[in-house]
């Protein structure tokens, strides 16, 4: 389904923190990082391929030289087309266009009513789904929270319950190889075959390093995988800048580079042209709670300034932020920080902005956030529009004809130019007196009545029978297989 809404900005000049000359110099000394002090690499496979393409390895430690990296960065394709479930085309990953989506894997979700939380279920993970569904500027889901409940098949069962309540393309997470195998055979199974997941790809898998510099056996075979199996994948390093990384938003710029690159490489050698989003995530680590902010001014321009790297060095589609905060439930704070962060990761065209509706730095998950930042995106996209001088929109004629003191309500030009206006779901323009006799209801209060009415009444299209016989029996397999490697 093509999308109607604008997908980047119509601007003379759009939202860029760096030069080409410090995107150069942060590339470089990327590079100088991987050849003078390497990777620590925890897949014997990967090393053994680096070794074979030129690297230096000693025990774990692979030292990368830059014409390695220069060629992984071009083997990989500058765009990504993603689809529904039902195949038809919903996401193109190139250049500016920008799509906003969930995160992943919350420990809790927010209870609106009790004002505290509690820890995310397989229904939770259910109905966020189908709020997601049903909301229109929200493109893609990640799996919202962790479903205790499947110790060893949680990420196998957080899929499947988004493959039945939405028909949205998806960014995954998994835990292992296995993991991520019994995933894209579900994948399979709604889309007929395998070759057909891969030609017409509806998952994204999340992806990342451990930092600094170090890239387990699990992200790393996950990363291959993908490269095998030709299914598109990020390697999104997390760095908490004083933690993880240096305390400089520079330093930490090049660190992300460094180990994004790490995994391009291993990624590209493991298959050329394979699919490849590239971003990362950089945070302040504030020292007095020991927190990762990641709505902070710092963080916001890193989420836009390493999609500007992918896109306008690299040609790469490009990974980001787009509506997350630190406040503990849906309130003034949060919506502030979740809008800034949405503001900036879309003005400046990352092309796929997560984490809508994160609150508590990734810990809960609130689906009145979602539902507000739904107002916050369509906004946006309005912005997106920017001008456009046409005889028609600068309405000359008009203007004359109705002349000094007359008005334009009546006019054609109007009726015909009402459908232009973006209109607000969530937030309210009734004056005092139709407020006041619609409840007096804050924003978040108007949020939750959809949130509850979404969970109530909204039907997604499920799937054929044929397609939950095949998925309930991976994940019965998946299940089963899981149980005896804990007997």
């Amino acid at each position: 389904m093509r999308k109607t809404y604008p997908l980047k900005l119509n601007a003379a000049s759009p939202l860029e923190f760096l030069t080409r000359e410090q995107m150069e110099q942060i590339h470089s000394l990327a590079l100088e990082l991987l050849q003078d002090e390497g990777a620590e690499i925890q897949h014997k496979g990967a090393l053994q391929m680096l070794k074979d393409a030129g690297c230096y390895v000693k025990r774990k430690r692979a030292h990368i030289p830059p014409h390695l990296v220069e060629w992984a960065l071009k083997q990989a394709p500058s765009r990504i087309i993603m689809y529904d479930r039902d195949g038809d085309m919903a996401m193109d990953l190139s250049g500016r266009n920008t799509y906003f989506g969930t995160g992943s894997d919350c420990c809790n979700l927010y209870d609106f009513e009790t004002r505290d939380q509690h820890t995310f279920t397989e229904q939770d993970m259910i109905n966020g789904a189908k709020i997601c569904d049903s909301l229109p500027n929200i493109d893609f889901l990640m799996c919202l929270g962790l479903m205790y409940m499947y110790p060893g098949t949680s990420y196998e069962h957080q899929f499947a319950a988004m493959l039945r309540n939405t028909t949205k393309p998806m960014v995954v997470t998994a835990a292992d190889r296995e993991s991520i195998k019994n995933i894209a055979d579900m994948v399979a199974v709604v889309r007929g075959g395998m070759e057909q997941a891969i030609n017409k790809p509806l998952i994204i898998l999340y992806d990342e390093p451990t930092s600094p510099m170090n890239h387990t056996f699990e992200a790393v075979d996950k990363l291959i995988y993908c490269a095998e199996n030709m299914l598109p994948t990020n390697y999104a390093p997390a760095i908490m800048m004083g933690g993880t990384g240096p305390m400089t938003l520079e330093g930490a710029l090049v660190q992300c580079l460094a180990e994004c690159m790490t995994g391009i490489v291993i990624h590209q050698l493991a298959k050329p042209g394979a699919p490849f989003v590239f971003g990362g995530c950089i945070t302040n680590l504030d020292m007095k709670c020991t927190q990762p902010t990641y709505s902070c001014p710092e963080s916001n321009m890193a989420y836009a300034m390493i999609p500007q790297i992918g896109r306008e060095l690299y040609h790469l589609p490009t990974w980001g932020m787009g509506g997350a905060c630190g406040s503990k439930m849906p309130d003034a704070q949060a919506i502030a920080e979740a809008t800034q962060q949405a503001y900036i990761s879309g003005l400046s065209g990352v092309n796929l902005c997560h984490d809508v509706g994160f609150m508590n730095y990734g810990l809960t998950y609130s689906f009145e956030l979602l539902v507000m930042m739904e107002d916050v995106i369509g906004q946006l996209r309005t912005v997106f529009r920017g001008v456009n001088m046409t005889e028609e929109r600068l309405a000359m004629d008009v203007m004359k004809t109705v002349g000094p003191k007359g008005y334009f309500l009546a006019e054609e030009h109007t009726l015909n130019h009402l459908s232009d206006k973006w209109e607000p779901k969530v937030q309210d323009r009734n004056d005092y007196a139709k407020w006041e006799k619609l409840g007096k209801l804050s924003m978040e209060e108007r949020a939750h009545q959809i949130v509850l009415d979404t969970i109530e009444n909204y039907v997604p299209k499920p799937l054929t029978e044929k397609q939950e016989v095949g998925i309930q029996a991976i994940l019965d397999a998946a299940d089963a297989a899981s149980k005896r490697k804990a007997d």
